[in-house]
């Protein structure tokens, strides 16, 4: 029995231009990648967003298909979040060729009442004073996950850190982390997370995996690192970053209501990484959606043996 999980961000329409080709009007947004990948553990995700006018039917019966609960999606006059981006050779790099995201900013948040006892909260990537909304309707939650990104960190630094503040896991990218912690490693950055009062926080490395970091009860840094699972063929990694956020979460979800352990924030850890691979073979969330149990737990075994430490390495000295 896994606990109820909400999770808030943006839901749109994406343009991705990789060089692998070209996709044009796909399902966007952190909550559409986040909520599907929570979905593979958790009985009950709601998702809290709003979309435009021109957001199609048919990608709100995929997610609804999948099982994702819209009824906290608000429906709005006017164009949904829209996205374009453009990835280069090297695709832990990108740019926004464009963006409309007037829903999103003149979006009143406003959690149903009927979800705001959820005891897991995950506040996607959003305007931080949004995230704080949706933090403060929802003050039962005991555990809270949040990510962020590099024009927050420039334009609303003050809100960043009040968001930092009341997340039991935060993440962010490698150069976000260093630049919001003006550090030139990870770890560094990582501890820098968990000065402004986090209990855990992820460093996102893209094609190098992820790292964690967190304090032991003796006070002294613990360190996680975990390498991303390697694809022969990279598509799209689009989403990816809100598909391992989302797994980590519904992993979570499925333990004793409260602060998860450091071991256990590892094993959510992996099944992020693996469920994220999934993301990256395909534009959109195309992959994901036909994501099943078995395909997961498939990769999630060659995941492992690949990661395995020779028993004779613990034993040369």
């Amino acid at each position: 029995m896994s606990l109820p999980l909400l999770v808030t961000g943006t839901i749109g329409i994406d343009t991705i231009i990789t060089p692998r080709g070209r996709a044009e009007g796909v399902l966007g947004g952190s909550v559409s990648f986040a909520a599907v990948a929570a979905l593979l553990f958790t009985d009950r995700v709601d998702a809290v967003s709003i979309i435009g006018e021109d957001f199609p039917v048919h990608y709100e019966e995929a997610l609804a298909a999948k099982g994702l609960c819209m009824d906290g999606v608000e429906r709005k006059k006017g164009p949904s979040f829209a996205w374009t981006g453009e990835y280069f050779d090297n695709m832990n790099k990108r740019r926004t060729v464009c963006a409309n995201d007037s829903v999103m900013l003149d979006w009143q948040v406003n959690v149903p009442d009927a979800l705001r006892g959820h005891p897991v909260l995950v506040c996607c990537c959003m305007v931080p004073a949004q995230q704080l909304k949706c933090m403060e309707q929802c003050p039962d939650a005991s555990l809270v996950l949040s990510d962020s990104m590099d024009k927050w960190l420039r334009r609303q630094p003050e809100l960043l850190d009040a968001v930092i503040s009341r997340s039991h896991i935060t993440m962010m990218n490698e150069d976000e982390a260093k630049e919001y912690a003006a550090a030139s490693t990870v770890l560094e950055a990582g501890e820098f997370l968990l000065s402004r009062g986090a209990s855990y926080a992820v460093v996102k490395q893209g094609e190098y995996g992820a790292t964690l970091i967190g304090r032991g009860e003796d006070g002294r840094t613990r360190i996680f690192r975990c390498p991303a699972y390697p694809l022969k063929t990279l598509v799209d990694p689009t989403g990816a970053g809100d598909t391992f956020l989302g797994a980590l979460a519904g992993y979570l979800s499925t333990l004793p209501e409260g602060l998860p352990s450091f071991e256990h924030v590892k094993r959510g850890i992996v099944y992020g990484t693996v469920a994220a691979s999934f993301t990256c073979e395909s534009f959109s969330a195309d992959a994901l959606l036909s994501m099943t149990p078995e395909t997961f737990r498939k990769r999630l075994a060659e995941y492992t043996e690949m990661c395995s430490m020779p028993a004779a390495c613990n034993s040369w000295i």
